[in-house]
């Protein structure tokens, strides 16, 4: 497969595939998207217009029976991420899942039993692992600077979503359509940087309720707390009730050494934008005690001058390590074990908030 285009499908046309159109076009040599598919056939056919895609189907099923294709990109809402999946795996065909990995455990064993079984690559979207911020605090806890590990981590998702958000598209805001609230939809991200730093939880315990937005049946504000394998322990907290929003996604963590680090994401207003089609966030270290001045923090205004660095945005730099993980038959940086991770996560603070007890977490 080397030297030639990796041949992208993709599987549900609504808003968040045209971000993945735009950084698939951006990929230049390395990908092209050859079909794509929507139970709405209209919505296929517009976005196959708009982003010049030969073949737009009405089903997963079909375009996947069609051939020509070596990775699907899944961007349905959350219950449906799994049958594509699993159709993908069954014909020798890799995914790449928007967040949350799947809706359920059940559906992500289901995903990763079948890659398992035929011999496919499955990854989920966690595009801000590759802001520089995030980076910077990878690179701290790799070269020891936070000690032997951390310690402590906490991680948050400050944002508002109001009535209107919900009216936009008839999935959200209800249990069957969208799985869940804030912890299914706008915590997945900063749930997935606090794994990816501190390491596998064993255990968690969480309430969740909806407290201001009566008009949808979903939580609307959650919170945990978590013990890791490590002996680290850790608090999580989600919300779409702050208005006006804060740190929309992030995490702060305190170090063996006693050195704490933050990764927080902000979104940026259109003045402040370097590139106008460039991330409609950024991320930057607001809390850096790391005593190196070879290790310096990120700033807003540093993340803000770097943009995406050259690339239409963030899910540019993840699409293209899957080309690579394909290409050089090796795993993604994002696998779909770390998703399935998350989703235990979420399905963990459910649990605990209906029993009223701390729930063990499988691996």
């Amino acid at each position: 497969m080397t030297g030639s285009k990796i041949r992208f499908g993709i599987v549900g046309t609504g808003g968040i595939a045209n971000t993945h159109a735009a950084a698939l076009a951006a990929l230049g040599e390395d990908a092209e998207i050859v079909a794509c598919c929507d139970i709405a056939a209209d919505r296929a056919a517009d976005f196959a217009e708009r982003w010049g895609v030969q073949h737009h189907y009405d089903s997963a099923r079909a375009m996947l029976d069609a051939g020509s294709l070596d990775v699907i990109c899944v961007s349905t809402p959350h219950p449906q991420h799994a049958e594509p999946l699993v159709l993908a795996a069954e014909r020798g065909i890799h995914g790449v899942v928007e967040k949350p990995f799947t809706a359920t455990l059940a559906d992500a064993d289901r995903v990763l039993e079948a890659a398992a079984r035929f011999g496919t690559m499955v990854s989920t979207m966690s595009q801000r692992r590759w802001f520089p911020a995030a980076q910077r605090v990878r690179q701290a806890l790799d070269t020891g600077k936070l000690g032997a590990h951390a310690l402590l981590g906490e991680s948050y998702c400050e944002m508002w979503r109001d009535q209107a958000y919900y009216a936009r598209d008839t999935w959200r805001g209800r249990w069957d359509t969208e799985g869940g609230g804030v912890l299914m939809n706008q915590a997945p991200h900063n749930i997935d940087f606090l794994l990816w730093f501190m390491g596998p939880a064993e255990e968690i315990f969480g309430y969740w309720g909806n407290l201001n937005h009566p008009y949808v049946e979903i939580e609307d504000n959650a919170v945990a707390v978590i013990r890791f394998r490590s002996g680290a322990l850790g608090i999580l907290k989600g919300t779409v009730s702050m208005n006006p929003e804060r740190r929309i996604h992030g995490v702060t963590l305190v170090g063996e050494s006693g050195a704490t680090v933050s990764f927080d994401c902000w979104q940026v207003k259109d003045a402040e934008r370097r590139v106008a089609s460039g991330p409609w966030d950024v991320g930057s270290n607001d809390i850096w005690t790391i005593p190196d001045p070879a290790q310096q923090p990120v700033t807003k205004a540093d993340a803000i001058d770097f943009s995406s660095g050259g690339l239409p945005n963030f899910h540019a730099h993840q699409l293209r390590d899957v080309v690579g993980a394909i290409r050089d038959k090796r795993p993604p940086a994002v696998t779909g074990i770390d998703g399935r991770r998350v989703v235990a996560i979420i399905e963990g603070i459910y649990e605990s908030g209906k029993t009223g007890r701390p729930v063990k977490l499988s691996d």
